[in-house]
């Protein structure tokens, strides 16, 4: 699913960015240019940015 139409970036380009180290919306946008055009897309991209984080959290936690 496109998450920035402006730049083609896909929700899966933005996942393997947060799983690369990623933790903002600010370093998305620096890696992917989410959010540099109209800016539409950035809720969508907080929105998966917060569920990622979440999931690695849930993950570090039942790893502890």
């Amino acid at each position: 699913m496109y998450v920035c139409l402006c730049n083609g970036v896909t929700d899966r380009e933005v996942k393997e960015s947060i799983q690369q180290g990623a933790t903002t919306l600010r370093e998305l946008y620096q890696e992917l240019n989410v959010g540099s055009q109209c800016g539409k897309c950035c809720q969508c991209a907080k929105k998966i940015l917060n569920n990622e984080l979440l999931q690695i959290a849930e993950t570090q936690v039942q790893v502890a």
